[in-house]
């Protein structure tokens, strides 16, 4: 049942906009860069995963919200103003709703502009509007000079008319279908030097409820301990690396890692720093 809503929404999806990117390390849910499939406006898309349910929106919101710098004739300013909101939702409910998209909304920010995503992130933000090319009406009239050489290959014993129908199919092919988009950028992260690696979002004061927690990762870390853990020193052998067990308890917040509700430190190894995950 899981999975096939799983495809369904992603169908959804594809109807709803077009992906462009998806950011990794965000505790929330899955953050995308996308594209509507109607307008081509450039737009930051997170979905919440199910495990928070308890920031999940019960009523449907739609805002603006606009910064204006001072001026000769005006102090700077802020300004906020709900498009849309149901008709038949009560203000108390508009007012919850609209004090948690703020803060997710803040959260998706600080995800997004890191120091190795701000210029990605902001060249789809500040690009303008692009309609998606008409590349299923391309496809309908490739469908149709294919299916027209085929009834020309049973029906004629001309090997020219074949080859007439094949050539005209090819060209066909190469001028109305659009060439498939170019990847994204890959954008370089920086080492870890330590803390957290980078691209990780930092915890927003205002989620007071969120509960924090890192999975303990499938591999070690580059530059991380992995064979002759000093049990001694209270270390233990997890996913192919060394951990130090702390007396905290889960949830162990954006500096250690959750393993069995329990909370872990990676060792390094004794000649070089933890850096970044390995690839």
């Amino acid at each position: 049942m899981r999975a096939a809503t799983r495809r369904t929404n992603g169908r959804l999806r594809q109807q709803l906009d077009i992906i462009i990117r998806r950011y990794r390390g965000s505790l929330l849910g899955r953050l995308y860069q996308v594209r509507h499939a109607t307008s081509g406006e450039p737009s930051l898309d997170l979905e919440l995963t199910e495990r928070q349910q308890q920031f999940h929106p019960d009523v449907g919101l739609e805002l603006h919200i606009s910064a204006h710098p001072a001026s000769t004739l005006a102090p700077p300013r802020f300004s906020l103003r709900v498009v849309h909101a149901p008709d038949g939702a009560s203000d108390a409910d508009v007012a919850r709703n609209l004090e948690g998209t703020l803060a997710l909304t803040k959260a998706m920010v600080q995800t997004a502009c890191t120091r190795s995503n701000l210029a990605d992130t902001m060249a789809h933000l500040r690009a303008p509007a692009r309609r998606r090319s008409p590349v299923l009406r391309s496809r309908r009239w490739l469908r149709r000079v294919r299916r027209a050489a085929r009834r020309t290959w049973r029906s004629a014993g001309s090997a020219t008319t074949v080859a007439l129908a094949l050539v005209a199919a090819a060209l066909v092919g190469v001028y109305m279908v659009p060439p498939p988009p170019s990847p994204p950028p890959q954008i370089e992260r920086s080492d870890w030097s330590g803390g957290k690696p980078p691209g990780w979002m930092v915890p927003v004061s205002t989620l007071d409820t969120l509960a924090l927690a890192r999975d303990m990762p499938p591999r070690p870390f580059e530059g991380q301990k992995t064979k002759n853990c000093d049990k001694e020193v209270a270390e233990v052998f997890i996913n192919g690396g060394c951990w130090v067990e702390t007396s905290k308890k889960a949830p162990c917040g954006d500096k250690m890692y959750d393993h069995k509700g329990k909370c872990y430190r990676p060792v390094g190894k004794p000649d070089e720093p933890l850096r970044s995950i390995s690839q």
